[in-house]
């Protein structure tokens, strides 16, 4: 599987020679959770607060992946899934909250985005893996089970429960949630300047230490060595799909990531979404919304919410949202 963060971090001690930067506050930490790389890097008042801050950071990721993962018998996310169908199962506050962002999502984009996409997306991955790709048959089978509506969400006993037997939520397009978390965290420590990289999202908060913006850029999705924008970026929440995150290849034919809940097949037309804002549990599911419904519709709802986008499409048409040229602008001063 080929993997490729579309996000780049430019230029973190450009205002400072490079034995400041090598003395001064700002630190950094990568990790590997959720399957992924984590980076988080601060600016901090002293070394040891720094430290401390991005343990603490990568900590409450690690307890996230442990309740969030697909892959882990302990998770809520499994004993949940493993319940379809016949009872309700106690989960924690967070988990009410994300599955009530991710609803959120989905009654905005009218089902585009979809947590219960799962039998879709293990019905592919079994067949992809096998050199195949699923019948129409096998996908009007499982497609019954992919509706966010029968999720029951009983906040006041923090239950969840899904409706039918077989239905599974998948929460991997709900890290903006966890970074939107740490960013909390970041900010109750005293850490007002702070970059949280999860795969190709990040959270940047705050500034540099040299007091501008952080700079973020977009690669284009089709080649690495293009930037479609270099955005100054402070307290924004960044997110990107691209089709090319995870493809295969068969007979001749690009199989991607992304599913159309509503044809069970993944999308087509759109191969890079880039979205912009301040809460990442909404923005980070809102990426895969242009992927279905397409570049005009998708564009709407980044304007209805106030959030901003980079779209690419296949013929390698780039389309803009109106605040993407300040957030260029600035750095152009």
């Amino acid at each position: 599987m080929h993997h490729r963060i579309a996000l780049i971090v430019l230029f973190l001690c450009a205002a400072l020679s490079a034995a400041s930067c090598s003395r001064s506050r700002t630190m950094q930490k990568t990790e590997p959770i959720m399957g992924t790389n984590v980076t988080i890097t601060v600016v901090a008042p002293t070394a040891a607060q720094g430290e401390a801050a991005i343990e603490a950071g990568m900590a409450e990721l690690k307890r996230f992946d442990a309740m969030m993962s697909l892959y882990k018998d302990s998770s809520e996310i499994t004993a949940v899934n493993k319940a379809a169908g016949k009872r309700a199962v106690k989960v924690s506050r967070e988990m009410i909250e994300i599955v009530t962002a991710a609803n959120e999502v989905s009654m905005l984009s009218k089902g585009a985005f979809d947590i219960t996409v799962g039998p879709l997306v293990v019905l592919w991955q079994m067949r992809l893996k096998e050199g195949a790709v699923p019948t129409d048959k096998e996908i009007a089978r499982v497609r019954p089970l992919v509706n966010y509506r029968n999720i029951v969400i009983d906040r006041k006993a923090s239950t969840l429960f899904l409706k039918k037997q077989g239905m599974i939520m998948d929460l991997g397009g709900m890290k903006g949630y966890l970074a939107d978390r740490v960013a909390d965290l970041m900010r109750k420590r005293g850490i007002n300047n702070a970059l949280i990289a999860v795969a190709g999202d990040i959270w940047a908060l705050g500034r540099r230490e040299d007091g501008t913006p952080w700079k973020i850029g977009v690669q284009h999705p089709r080649d690495k060595d293009t930037v479609l924008a270099v955005l100054d970026l402070s307290d924004r929440y960044v997110s990107t799909s691209g089709d090319y995150e995870r493809f295969v290849i068969r007979e001749s034919k690009r199989y991607h990531h992304i599913i159309d809940p509503r044809t069970g097949k993944p999308s087509k037309g759109v191969i890079s979404s880039t979205l912009i804002g301040t809460k990442g549990a909404l923005i980070d599911p809102l990426t895969k919304v242009p992927f279905i419904l397409g570049p005009d519709q998708g564009m709407q709802i980044v304007n209805r919410i106030g959030a901003e986008a980079i779209i690419v499409d296949e013929d390698g048409r780039v389309f803009m949202s109106k605040g993407i040229k300040d957030m260029q602008e600035q750095q152009a001063q």
